[in-house]
């Protein structure tokens, strides 16, 4: 099954577009109702609510007033992470409930902060209602009666709608008229509708070549974030959970994670090897979703957009290369790579990353000349020796053969 994540600012648009799914037979779960349902009486988060924020935020028939406590946490980021870290929980175990007992090709989830969060790879897909800041003003005023710089105070608690929309599979424009936000939403909805309904190839992955890849390449990574513990880290998750990945940074990252880039010395491709291992396992043969991974892995700790795009060639390499790719095949698909890295990151990688990739295809099975020649074109020559591959050392240590393992899920042979 095909999992969809629906998000956008609020006051975007989302209930209507999550409407139009339903109306073309998807199966469709708004997690803002379940949030209602996880804090009312009896509900799984309504005690450790009340415990929190106190009586104050209780209503007399014993609900909690959401008008009170907005005005808490969309006043204080600290309240709000608090509530977060209370609700979010109980709302993603009654998605996996729900998503367990859902039948279909494809199902969609609407939630509004699922990129804030940086829990949004835990779907295949994501599609993103866009709508223009003022336009999202004034619905936000009208529908729920807000002077304005409440208003304001809520939008700016969310990612401005501009670069919320750079995480999107699809992107759904919803400014103007509802009839042009149909013609958008059914756009998006027959592509999903055809991506659900094709067959999806397995592409078994010999995991022992998975950990020489891993043993082969960078040690190091950026802000600390080393690839066998970014490895342990997803296995342990089950999800490139972003929002966790912040907090190992080093020094630690408290706020929200997209806010925590600083562009270290070390680039964002080092981590591209685990990255492409759990996403061979998650989305087999799919190199948008590996795009999508490699691209908001990158953003945690760079700004810069050709370093981002950078890391997405050299995870769709890694991936290619586990599925057991040629080297020639390496070099006819980069041009198309890079093509598309620049398409999503807004910049086009540095050559030294094309130079790596092409330097491992030109020495397949080679590790130690595709490491001299990638040297020498200023890319990594770990990242190159481990594209490039060669005889696989045997045995592998048990424990990073089952983490391997773990991340490859059913793909792994």
């Amino acid at each position: 099954m095909l999992t969809v994540g629906l998000t956008g600012g609020i006051a975007a648009g989302k209930s209507h577009v999550l409407r139009r799914f339903a109306a073309a037979g998807f199966r469709t779960i708004d997690l803002d109702r379940v949030s209602r349902d996880v804090m009312a009486p009896g509900g799984a988060a309504h005690g450790a609510v009340v415990g929190a924020f106190g009586r104050a935020i209780v209503a007399a028939d014993g609900t909690i007033d959401r008008g009170a406590l907005g005005r808490l946490v969309f006043a204080d980021p600290a309240a709000r992470r608090r509530l977060e870290a209370i609700v979010h929980p109980a709302i993603r175990a009654a998605e996996q409930d729900w998503l367990g007992e859902a039948t279909g090709a494809a199902a969609v989830v609407d939630a509004a902060l699922l990129v804030e969060t940086g829990a949004h790879l835990r779907f295949d897909r994501l599609v993103v209602v866009h709508c223009e800041p003022r336009e999202q003003l004034r619905r936000l005023m009208a529908r729920d009666g807000l002077p304005e710089a409440a208003a304001r105070a809520r939008i700016a608690a969310q990612m401005p709608a501009d670069e919320k929309r750079g995480f999107a599979h699809y992107v759904i424009e919803a400014s103007g008229s509802l009839a042009a936000t149909d013609l958008s939403a059914d756009a998006v909805i027959s592509a999903v509708g055809g991506l659900a309904a094709a067959p999806w190839p397995r592409v078994p992955v010999d995991a022992a070549r998975a950990v020489a890849m891993m043993e082969r390449g960078p040690r190091d990574g950026p802000c600390g974030l080393a690839p066998w513990p970014v490895a342990g880290a997803i296995a342990a998750e089950g999800n490139l959970d972003l929002q966790r990945l912040g907090r190992a940074l080093e020094p630690p990252h408290a706020g929200v994670w997209y806010e925590a880039a600083r562009s270290p010395a070390q680039p964002p491709e080092s981590l591209a090897v685990p990255v492409a291992i759990w996403c061979a396992g998650r989305r087999p043969g799919d190199p948008a979703f590996t795009i999508a991974a490699a691209s908001s892995l990158a953003r945690l700790t760079h700004r810069d957009p050709a370093a981002v795009a950078g890391a997405i060639v050299a995870a769709v390499a890694a991936q290619h290369a586990l599925s057991g790719g040629s080297g020639s095949s390496v070099a006819s698909a980069v041009p198309a790579w890079t093509e598309a890295a620049t398409a999503w990151a807004g910049s086009a990688p540095p050559s030294s990353v094309v130079q790596c990739v092409l330097a491992a295809a030109a020495h397949p099975g080679d590790s130690e000349s595709a490491a001299r020649a990638a040297l020498a074109a200023g890319g990594l020559a770990s990242l190159a020796g481990a594209l490039a591959g060669g005889p696989i050392p045997a045995p592998a240590a048990a424990d990073r053969l089952s983490l391997v393992r773990r991340l490859l899920g059913a793909a792994a042979v």
